[in-house]
């Protein structure tokens, strides 16, 4: 089961998220090679990545943060996904990513998944706000953003450079922010609620 042996690096009613390991190199090329998801962030044939290659990315992370992470359901150990929160920037904005695999869409794991990122981001790193940037014909990412509380501040286009070595097409994007402020006062709510 592939949460044996590693404590997880946050929980949800129905995950466990982990620090990526060998035994996760599957997961990842599934995902990062499939079209059907790495079209939205430019890769219209998929990233065409290698074990070897996801071997070496799955060890470059020192911690949680900038480190890929799988999201496996607590009851069965199966490997949904993949998410990773990186490290605020010099403006105090910090950004997340959640990528499932297509047979896990659309169960809510991804808003469980967000919320939980946002939840540990707000509370161990002096962040002042989190970023994502869906692809804007990415509905249910879109619908994901706004329902954790995310607001659109910006549309922008990103291009990749020209030596990828793999197809890529430019990403139009928007820009969502969750605000700390945003994320006390959801907090505050839930408590009030119990």
């Amino acid at each position: 089961m592939p949460t044996e042996g590693r404590e997880p690096v946050l929980r949800t009613s129905r995950l466990a998220v982990l620090r990526a390991d060998a035994s996760d190199a599957g997961l990842y090329l599934e995902l990062w090679n499939d079209p059907a998801v790495m079209a939205d962030v430019g890769f219209p044939e998929g990233l065409g990545i290698t074990e070897g290659e996801v071997l070496e990315k799955i060890g470059a992370g020192t911690d949680w943060l900038d480190s890929l992470l799988v999201a496996v359901r607590a009851s069965d150990g199966i490997r949904v996904g993949e998410c990773r929160m990186h490290r605020p920037d010099e403006d105090g904005v910090a950004s997340t990513d959640v990528k499932l695999l297509p047979r896990f869409q659309g169960l809510g794991y991804g808003t469980e998944l967000k919320l939980a990122l946002l939840d540990r981001l707000f509370g161990t790193t002096g962040c002042r706000a989190v970023r994502a940037t869906p692809n804007v014909g990415n509905v249910a990412s879109i619908r994901m953003q706004e329902k954790v509380g995310g607001v659109r501040v910006a549309e922008d286009v990103f291009r990749f450079r020209r030596d990828m070595g793999v197809p890529t097409r430019p990403v139009h994007h928007y820009v969502y922010l969750v605000s700390r402020i945003d994320w006390e006062r959801r907090k505050a709510r839930e408590a009030g609620g119990r």
